[in-house]
C-alpha cells in the first residue's frame, strides 16, 4: 500500500513540476516578445523625436 502511495506522490510531483516548467518557459517567451516590442517602440520614438518638424511642434506646445 505504501509503495502505491509513493508512486502516486512521485507522479503528481512530476506532473506539477512539468506544469511549472511549461509556465516558466511560456512566460520567458512572452518576456522576449515584450522586449522586442519595447525596442521597436523605442526606435519609433527616437525617429519621431529626431524629426525636426516634430521637435518644432513639441517646442511650440502642440
Amino acid at each position: 500500500m505504501k509503495t502505491s502511495h509513493s508512486v502516486i506522490i512521485i507522479l503528481l510531483t512530476i506532473a506539477g513540476l512539468s506544469c511549472l516548467t511549461y509556465t516558466i518557459v511560456d512566460q520567458q517567451r512572452q518576456i522576449e516578445q515584450l522586449q522586442e516590442q519595447l525596442q521597436h517602440e523605442q526606435m519609433k520614438y527616437k525617429i519621431i523625436i529626431n524629426d525636426p518638424l516634430v521637435r518644432d511642434a513639441m517646442e511650440a506646445g502642440g
